[in-house]
């Protein structure tokens, strides 16, 4: 049947459990009580005014393993040096609440749960009571407080308040993504959820719905992303077919891997910035709009994909992850000339660094350590365990693992590529795309004709 739902998502649902019960283990036991005592013996023998630093290791690497590149491990490193026994009752509640959903329901629900969960408090304009303490560059106690003394406002203001929510979302979807390249490789569907995740969000949300686990909780299922997802997929079908009309066949390197993936890269944002200034003078049907219209009434024919206004926002994404596409196709809807110019001049010089020494080797670039500089904002701690209290969820990162899930194929060294790239795993990623990083593209101006000015 056409709405019927698909079988419930594949994932490693044991392998997470079994690595869940070990971090819930060592970081305290099954309740807040235990695990309060078992931080707080150190303390207690040697007095509360001498340091007691008890980073372990093991704790911290279990609970990237679980949670990925999110701020749930910098909380879980925090507990272990400033001793708080709210703070580690909360995080210890949250670790088996994750448990109990995912042993009951499976890891489908859990996900969907939680992404449902970030979406309400946006959308209320209130936090969640699932909110980390550490959320970012937020401390979410200390921008929800309220002034008693001022009859009970907020003490940050609503612009904090609800860009701390809006990171709160995107750590969700990040959350979403990582969980399903991380245990969900059996199951083809879960790469595409995760682009979607990382793209559009809410639409990734919305096919973990479909999942029969989220129905029987009384969850209707909402199958319009299917109406999207296809309507995506024929386009980039069609782009393909006039992409093999377009290329020169006998230069021989545009069909050999990685090469071809340079090359298709280079044609694409040409071709993108070309299309967008063909379009400028004209009035276009913002992407967004053209969304929710398929979501409705379903596919429509598209005559050219490069006149398009979905297919050049979904070849954005692909080309510069949704926060650099976010400049180009603003500038673009609302034709602000010196928006879009900052947009283009992003893309090419994405495109000469991807000229120059690849695509492979430029995603490697974008999660460098050298592109976070030197953050020292981290909770106290000893000098030489701050690397590892940095917090490891950044825009670099998402936005290298966007663009790998458009554009590698969709085989495990690459699916786990793209996790090293969430994760800025610079050795994991080198492991798995190096023999291929040495293969670097000729000169930039070799791979298509140059993009038009617009007058």
């Amino acid at each position: 049947m056409m709405n019927a739902t698909t079988p419930p998502l594949d994932m490693d649902e044991q392998g997470f459990l079994t690595m869940l019960d070990e971090l819930i283990g060592r970081f305290g036991g099954s309740d807040s009580d235990r695990c309060s005592e078992t931080i707080g013996m150190p303390r207690r023998e040697y007095g509360l005014k001498v340091p007691c630093f008890l980073f372990d290791d093991e704790i911290h690497r279990l609970a990237v393993e679980l949670f990925g590149g999110t701020s749930w491990p910098a909380n879980l490193d925090a507990d272990m040096f400033a001793f708080e026994e709210r703070r580690i009752g909360y995080d210890a509640e949250f670790l088996i609440g994750c448990r109990n959903v995912v042993r009951r329901y499976g890891m489908g629900v859990w996900l969907y749960d939680m992404v449902n969960d970030a979406s309400i408090a946006v959308a209320l304009n209130r936090p969640s009571s699932r909110m980390p303490f550490c959320l970012g560059p937020f401390d979410t106690r200390e921008t929800f407080r309220r002034d008693m003394r001022a009859g009970g406002k907020y003490v940050a203001d609503e612009k904090t308040r609800r860009a701390c929510m809006a990171e709160y979302l995107r750590q969700i979807y990040r959350l979403a993504a990582y969980s399903l390249l991380r245990w969900g490789g059996a199951d083809p569907r879960a790469a595409d959820i995760a682009q979607m995740m990382l793209a559009y969000g809410g639409l990734g949300m919305t096919m973990l719905r479909d999942d029969p686990n989220v129905v029987k909780l009384g969850c209707e299922p909402d199958f319009r992303y299917r109406n999207v997802c296809g309507h995506l997929r024929d386009m980039w079908i069609k782009a393909d077919l006039d992409y093999a009309c377009d290329i020169d066949l006998d230069a021989g390197r545009a069909l050999e891997y990685p090469e071809c993936m340079d090359a298709r890269y280079l044609y694409d944002a040409r071709k993108l910035i070309a299309a967008y200034r063909s379009l400028w003078k004209g009035r276009t049907e913002p992407a967004a709009r053209v969304l929710e219209r398929i979501e409705e009434s379903g596919p429509y024919r598209v005559p050219d994909v490069w006149k398009d206004p979905l297919y050049l926002h979904d070849l954005s994404i692909s080309l510069m992850g949704q926060d650099g596409a976010c400049v180009l196709d603003e500038g673009f809807r609302t034709r602000d000339r010196d928006l879009f110019d900052r947009g283009v001049g992003e893309l090419e010089r994405r495109m000469r660094e991807v000229g120059r020494s690849g695509l492979l080797s430029a995603l490697a670039a974008r999660i460098a350590p050298a592109a976070y500089g030197d953050r020292m904002d981290m909770p106290p701690a000893p000098r030489e365990d701050r690397g590892r209290m940095l917090e490891r969820c950044g825009d670099p990162c998402e936005t290298a693992a966007t663009i790998a899930l458009y554009r590698l194929p969709r085989d495990r060294r690459s699916l786990r590529a793209v996790r090293a790239l969430l994760m800025r795993e610079t050795d994991a990623y080198s492991r798995h795309m190096g023999c291929f990083m040495d293969k670097t593209s000729g000169p930039e101006d070799t791979m298509g004709e140059s993009v038009p000015v617009m007058e």
